[in-house]
């Protein structure tokens, strides 16, 4: 109708008439422009703010998964502490009153303990891989993001390493202990249940040097794998600090 009128109108010379339609041709290509703009932009907020809430529910699991991680790798350190404070303490006095075998047992076991290091948030790696990362207009976060992302991969990379560095001196110390078969494996795994022990070597373990020389390599790799640890928990700290502000605005 507009086309027939401007067709119209210039058959006519009637320039104002072409004036007037061609500025409503023009103003309705460019709100329909803007409006299909607007519509995406709206659809971008959309799912920016459901992207923000997955990213929230999955670093509230990393973040529990990391600290629980440097609550296992402290308490591993500190039995290797008492471990390595004994033998030293015998040999300062031979006649010192030590812990029983229960203990020393309980934590030649424990000494290894650890975590998988957590991984990348999906929501994270499903943004990368759609090209959805530039919906979130904070630089910050997206930064952040990519900081953890690399710290996790080092980490992981990292755990592997020193697990199989530990592996001699684990295998020395582990010897030390006597052990029945655990009746019920959830208890042992996940309970730390550690009432099959038999007896453990006290003799060797406190007269040994390879005991304390595999004692020393675990203190080492446990106090890297911790310091790693830490630092993921910081990174990923500092996501969920970054995901609070966004939300409040």
């Amino acid at each position: 109708m507009i086309l027939q009128r401007l067709s119209t109108a210039i058959r006519k010379q009637d320039w104002f008439t072409v004036l007037i339609e061609t500025l409503i041709v023009v103003l309705g290509v460019f709100l329909g422009i803007q409006l299909g703009n607007w519509n995406e932009a709206r659809q971008d907020r959309l799912r920016e703010a459901r992207y923000i809430e997955r990213l929230d529910s999955e670093m509230d699991v990393i973040r529990d998964r990391l600290a629980g991680g440097v609550d296992v790798f402290t308490q591993s350190a500190r039995g290797l502490d008492l471990l390595l404070d004994n033998i030293r303490l015998h040999r300062a006095s031979p006649d010192a009153d030590l812990p029983n075998d229960e203990t020393l047992a309980y934590a030649v076991l424990n000494m290894t303990a650890g975590r998988v290091p957590a991984g990348s948030p999906a929501a994270f790696k499903e943004m990368v891989s759609s090209g959805a990362l530039e919906i979130l207009r904070n630089d910050e976060l997206r930064q952040a993001l990519f900081a953890y992302d690399e710290f996790a991969v080092i980490g992981r990379d990292a755990w592997r390493t020193i697990r199989e560095q530990q592996h001699d001196a684990t295998n020395t110390l582990f010897a030390l202990v006597d052990m029945d078969a655990p009746e019920d494996y959830d208890a042992f795994i996940l309970e730390n249940d550690r009432s099959n022990i038999i007896s453990f070597d006290r003799d060797r373990y406190l007269n040994d040097p390879e005991i304390l020389t595999a004692l020393n390599i675990l203190q080492g790799s446990q106090i890297n794998q911790s310091t790693l640890a830490r630092e993921q928990l910081r990174l990923a700290e500092d996501i969920e600090r970054l995901i609070a502000e966004e939300k409040t605005q």
